[in-house]
């Protein structure tokens, strides 16, 4: 494992998830999660819970471009992208279950779906083009003269 480019890979893939997140909570679901707001903290008690949310993104970021280096690094952009794909899958199962207990707007479980496919599938390319293994070389064998 290439700690240094790890950590270029966290650092990218870190710096990409808390601009998506900002901007997609933040911004385009911003008049969803005021119409349900009954649901969730109010805005005081997150701003004061702020500092977890990193913990939680940099937890996320780290621990994905791990998974990409143990297993997916030396398939560059498209196994990135792969990982950030089946990632997401993964993370729209758990949103289906949050559906099930929690009285949340099906169409806010249909955004959280797109948009965690987008960000996987990104994450997954930036972690791959940082990380990206090089492709080995063939060293040219020695001309073999007739015997």
């Amino acid at each position: 494992m290439n700690i240094k480019r790890l950590l270029l890979a966290f650092i990218a893939v870190f710096v990409f998830i808390f601009l998506f997140e900002w901007v997609f909570h933040g911004v385009l679901l911003k008049e969803t999660y005021a119409q349900t707001s009954s649901l969730w903290r109010p805005e005081a008690e997150m701003q004061g819970l702020f500092a977890w949310m990193l913990v939680g993104q940099a937890t996320i970021a780290l621990m994905f471009v791990i998974l990409f280096a143990r297993g997916f690094g030396g398939r560059g952009v498209s196994g990135g992208i792969e990982l950030g794909v089946l990632v997401a899958l993964l993370r729209i199962g758990l949103d289906l279950t949050f559906y099930v207990v929690q009285p949340l707007p099906g169409k806010l479980i249909v955004c959280w779906a797109i948009g965690g496919l987008i960000e996987g599938a990104v994450a997954g390319a930036i972690a791959g083009g940082i990380y990206k293994t090089g492709t080995p070389t063939v060293a040219a064998t020695p001309e073999v003269r007739g015997a």
